[in-house]
């Protein structure tokens, strides 16, 4: 299992110029807390034809708006949160000695081995932060570049560098200081089914003591047999211990109905990831209304294993986290201050 708090160049730069069906992502997050209030922002470029070219920026500070109704609770939309999204925007990048720097929309990324800044020029929300990772950078099955076989068409590489950020964002001319704790993905694939999936969770998570990263997916094949990806690792600071994630859970155990895709979604959630050095046990919650990386669809004619009607929800899910890491030899950690987001995608009959 490789460990190393550096990037490569080549992971850095784009993936698959040269092919017609391609993924490629620059992602980029901060948790922080801005007067006396949890707040996230985040900033994405998407280059390729797989799951759209967009520039996505985000800002999320209002809690949760839940009513109580006689048959569910009811989660409404935040008033006050800033979700952008600049669509097929020009991409150009360039690769150098020591980084590489990728632009689309109002967005600029400057990914160096050791640290990765985002710059954002839109004058609703415009950023520059720093990202440098907390430790170990954390790799899709446990190497750099490594292939995963997420269902029976995808195959996804890609990394994930939990982080301090610094830096500040601009909301309407406010300049804000920024200090906090955050995400730099740099994923890509050439090949996707999007419809082979069921239910996906992919989350990560910061506390004080321990970072996490995990994915797992269920879907079904070209024969309509079940398919099952699971991939994960985490690192207790403390300890300097890095491990992989031999088995995960992820249990919904309660539910809010989402007005916006007119359906329920998991409010909080049980997460269980098992290493061969003990047991991680997380309790996930909703922080912030759902960032929703592309609008609920649902497809009344499309039929699929001789069942008529879909729908289709895929999001980002801001969550606050309280858990403990329970070692073989029976020492429990208490975990502390988790944030996180759980990027969810839910296909199902209507």
């Amino acid at each position: 299992m490789e460990t190393t708090t550096r990037f490569t160049i080549d992971e850095l730069s784009p993936k698959y110029l040269n092919q017609p069906e391609r993924f490629n992502d620059w992602y980029f997050t901060v948790h922080f807390v801005h007067e006396g209030q949890p707040c996230l922002a985040k900033f994405s470029i998407t280059e390729g034809s797989l799951l759209g070219q967009t520039a996505q920026l985000t800002f999320s500070r209002d809690p949760l708006h839940l009513a109580e109704e006689p048959d569910a609770t009811v989660l409404h939309p935040s008033v006050r949160d800033i979700s952008l999204v600049e669509d097929g925007g020009h991409f150009a990048y360039s690769v150098a000695e020591d980084e590489v720097r990728i632009e689309m929309g109002s967005l600029t990324a400057i990914c160096r081995p050791d640290q990765q800044r985002i710059i954002s020029s839109n004058q609703t929300l415009g950023a520059d932060l720093t990202c440098t990772p907390r430790g170990p950078v954390l790799h899709w099955k446990h190497a750099a570049g490594a292939v995963c076989q997420v269902t029976e068409v995808t195959r996804v590489s890609g990394s994930e560098s939990l982080s301090d950020v610094r830096g500040t964002l601009t909301i309407n001319g406010q300049t804000i200081p920024v200090e906090g704790r955050g995400l730099f993905e740099r994923v890509w694939f050439s090949a996707l089914n999007f419809f082979e999936i069921r239910a996906m969770n992919w989350i990560y998570a910061h506390f004080d003591e321990l970072y996490v990263y995990i994915c797992h997916c269920e879907s079904v094949t070209s024969e309509s047999r079940p398919f099952h990806f699971e991939t994960g690792e985490t690192y207790l600071v403390a300890g300097d211990d890095f491990m992989a994630a031999n088995s995960l859970e992820v249990t919904p155990e309660s539910w809010v109905y989402l007005a916006q895709a007119r359906r329920f979604i998991p409010l909080e959630q049980n997460v269980v990831v098992r290493t061969d050095r003990g047991t991680l046990r997380l309790r996930t919650r909703l922080a912030h209304y759902p960032l929703l990386a592309q609008d609920p669809v649902r497809l009344e004619g499309l039929t699929i294993d001789n069942i008529a009607g879909w729908t289709s929800l895929f999001y980002d899910a801001p969550i606050a986290l309280k858990g403990t890491f329970t070692y073989a030899d029976g020492r429990v950690v208490q975990l502390a201050g988790g944030v996180g987001i759980n990027e969810q995608i839910r296909i199902s009959a209507l």
